[in-house]
């Protein structure tokens, strides 16, 4: 699987926990936002929801908000709401919620996205993903 950078952004979303750029992908209404939200509650700050730049740098990949979206999200029911966002993050981790993960202690997965290699985790039907990604990415 590659994430392709020639088209300049991606269906997705985006969130940043101290430092550390998450993006989420997967098939629409498979709870991307949804994710995003959880995280958000638990300190993570959004980056870009439903499309996401995402830049070749020459520290890695950098995720970016469209303009247009900075600052919203979209919360199922209640419409697009205005939180606090980063303007932009360094790409460390892809989360796909369109794919399950059969292992149970799953290692070294990763996506071509550009020129790096990023770790990847299949999270459809994850119990507790939001809470596991906070406590895996915030700093101490």
């Amino acid at each position: 699987m590659t994430l392709d950078l020639s088209a300049g952004q991606t269906h997705a979303t985006a969130v940043v926990i101290d430092g550390s750029g998450l993006l989420i992908v997967g098939p629409s209404g498979c709870g991307k936002s949804g994710l995003a939200l959880q995280m958000i509650a638990l300190g993570a700050k959004l980056v870009a929801d439903d499309q996401v730049r995402l830049v070749q740098t020459a520290r890695g990949i950098q995720l970016q908000s469209p303009d247009t979206l900075k600052g919203k999200i979209e919360a199922r029911q209640m419409g697009i709401l205005d939180c606090s966002f980063e303007p932009c993050a360094l790409l460390t981790l892809v989360i796909e919620l369109g794919k399950n993960e059969p292992e149970r202690l799953p290692y070294g997965k990763t996506i071509q996205v550009g020129g790096a290699k990023i770790d990847l985790i299949h999270g459809a039907n994850v119990p507790n993903l939001a809470s596991a990604l906070m406590v895996r990415f915030h700093k101490r």
